[in-house]
């Protein structure tokens, strides 16, 4: 007789109201700067959970490792050597070099250098470091900062250049990109801004750059994003697109550790008899991984990745196409969620009892936003995950404030129905002590079915504890087996007796619990006979009748007892004792004999049951 928390405890209202307020607490979390740095940072997660995916065949890195170092001596190196790397790539077939690094001071050798940066087949990008955080004192201005004349038309943020550390003046690149990082407050890059303008010019970002050196006679267009999945804009060059958010930055789809990249020492481009992978066609993406050159960043794999593997994710993804972007419409979609999860968390079948309730609902509020989100972010999309979350969780502890309400309104109305025959104070602890405030039981007019297993308190005596709590185990089991298989439901244990009911009194039910009763003794006569002593014999009877009986509870809210009362529960019982001196195994009621065909019956007569007034005549069915 618990309190079942579902939606048809709930009036339409208090449904509608509350899912609603789940909607909009759900849409208003995601717009909350700390609730959206707690996502990012539940997605870093999910990247780390998710497969890796498999690497883009069209980029390679160039590394300049330790073993490079060790060869070709501590960096920075001399011109001419860059100048070799950019050559030997060149020979090797290499579609364009993305250099990861930028050269701000002049240095001997830049005529050589120049002469390969020169070339007609502008095939190499170089970077250069942009300083647009006003926080920084004394900021560096080396070098010139190189804009770019085909650079898209949008500017990410509104912060003004401070400082740079940009070209040499002894050289003159075709490409050349910003390498500025913008890492969030938790110090993780998770987004760089597209193009940096300032006084009318624009830098774009090094890949943006070097997409502009592949597709050399395309121009960039600016597309809204599909409402509301895609993101704010899509930026795109040919076959190139980059998802835009609505500050015009691009977010780092991290999709591999940065050891996943395949990988060339930079030194080994140099040896001639070195064996090395093809380069043909390739994007070659040039960076350090040596120790001292601080050339690292933090990402959701690595707290100190290289600065590569950032240009190698940013290429890799704008070759085939596998962003993972913020959607444009997150609000909605936070609304959408929190709601479609409270709906089914509402709808669906849950534990009657306040604390399973509870920390099952708890489960379904987290665990099913960071499921969905995982599934969403393997398909390329970042849902919100922690708005719905904390919307859920405050959910569940709306129904459980409406659910203690409706217990205490149920409890004041069954006070006010047991003050009628109960003195005042007696109804009102009775009230109190019922869980649920609903009534203590149910009035039911259905067949009774009473089985008894004669000897089994004399039995029990006679045998160990564990023979005995086993045997009367297994019959109630069986009992309880057999009712429900038949529509009915073991309601009451009494010593020896069992008493099964079919509350709902149709017709079918009195066949039906014939046949439980007939199941019954051809399950518990084996078991009985194995069991049974010589001085204590086992057996089983049956009793079955259709009228009126009571089932509830009765009892402290710590010690609940059920019972089964009413002219039905007396009548099956003082049938019982008849059904050895009948020969009956099965002895059926008159008012159950009335719906059940009468070949299947065979009359014993009329008999004067105790405390009845009239003779009542019984029937016996075979077992």
């Amino acid at each position: 007789m618990e309190y079942s928390l579902t939606a048809a405890s709930l009036g339409l209202r208090w449904r509608l109201g509350l899912l609603a307020l789940v909607s909009a607490v759900s849409a208003l979390l995601s717009q909350v700067p700390f609730v959206q740095a707690t996502d990012s940072q539940l997605h870093d997660v999910l990247t780390r959970w998710s497969p890796n995916r498999s690497v883009p065949p069209e980029v390679m890195l160039v590394d300049i490792d330790e073993r490079s170092i060790a060869e070709l001596g501590p960096w920075p190196w001399p011109r001419p050597v860059i100048a070799q790397l950019m050559q030997a790539l060149r020979v090797r077939g290499a579609r364009l070099q993305v250099w990861d690094m930028y050269f701000p001071d002049p240095a001997p050798g830049d005529p050589v250098l120049d002469e390969v940066l020169r070339s007609p087949s502008r095939d190499v990008a170089l970077g250069q470091v942009i300083v647009v955080d006003p926080l920084v004192q004394d900021p560096p201005r080396a070098g010139r900062l190189v804009p770019s004349l085909n650079a898209p038309d949008l500017c990410a943020g509104s912060s003004s250049i401070t400082g740079y550390f940009g070209v040499a003046e002894t050289l003159h690149p075709s490409t050349v990109g910003h390498i500025t990082a913008t890492p969030d407050s938790d110090g993780r890059l998770r987004q760089v801004p597209a193009v940096i303008c300032d006084a009318g010019k624009r830098y774009p970002q090094l890949v943006l750059a070097a997409t502009g050196a592949l597709v050399p006679d395309g121009s960039w267009v600016i597309r809204e994003g599909s409402y509301p999945w895609d993101p704010d804009r899509w930026l795109e060059r040919g076959a190139f697109k980059f998802p835009l958010d609505e500050k015009g930055r691009i977010a780092v789809p991290y999709q591999r550790p940065h050891t996943a990249w395949p990988a060339i020492s930079a030194s080994r481009l140099l040896d001639p008899s070195a064996s090395l992978p093809s380069l043909q066609g390739r994007v070659v993406v040039v960076g350090a991984t040596a120790l001292g050159l601080a050339d690292t960043v933090s990402s959701p794999y690595h707290p100190t990745a290289p600065g590569a593997s950032v240009h190698a994710e940013l290429m890799g993804a704008a070759l085939d196409h596998a962003w993972i972007v913020s959607p444009r419409a997150p609000a909605l979609i936070a609304g959408l969620m929190g709601a479609l999860i409270a709906l089914a968390l509402t709808l669906l079948p849950l534990p009657n009892r306040r604390p399973v309730w509870f920390s099952t609902g708890l489960a379904v509020a987290v665990v099913v936003p960071f499921f969905l989100a995982f599934m969403a972010q393997l398909r390329g999309v970042l849902l919100p995950v922690a708005g719905p979350a904390v919307a859920l969780v405050s959910y569940g502890l709306a129904l459980l404030l409406v659910q203690a309400d409706g217990q205490r309104r149920q409890a004041q109305r069954l006070a006010a129905h047991l003050e009628s025959f109960l003195p005042r104070g007696l109804a009102r602890e009775i009230a109190q002590q019922n869980p649920s405030g609903e009534s203590l039981g149910k009035t039911c007019h259905g067949v009774l079915l009473a089985i008894r297993v004669v000897g089994l308190e004399r039995w029990t005596g006679a045998v160990d504890t564990l023979q005995a709590l086993a045997l009367v185990h297994a019959i109630s089991t069986l009992t309880d087996r057999s009712a429900g298989a038949h529509g009915g439901a073991l309601e009451h244990v009494q010593g020896e007796i069992l008493l099964l009911a079919w509350p709902h009194g149709h017709a079918a039910d009195v066949s039906a619990s014939i046949a439980a009763a007939r199941e019954l003794f051809r399950s518990l006569e084996p078991l009985l006979a194995r069991n049974e002593l010589r001085q204590c014999p086992l057996g089983v009877r049956a009793a079955l009748e259709t009228g009126t009986f009571l089932v509830g509870v009765a009892g402290s809210k710590s010690s609940r007892r059920p019972l089964l009362l009413g002219p039905a529960a007396d009548t099956v019982l003082a049938m019982l004792p008849l059904c050895d001196e009948l020969a009956s195994p099965i002895l059926v009621g008159p008012h159950a004999a009335q719906t059940e065909p009468v070949d299947t019956l065979r009359s014993l007569g009329h008999f004067l049951l105790p405390d009845q007034a009239e003779p009542k005549p019984l029937f016996r069915t075979d077992a």
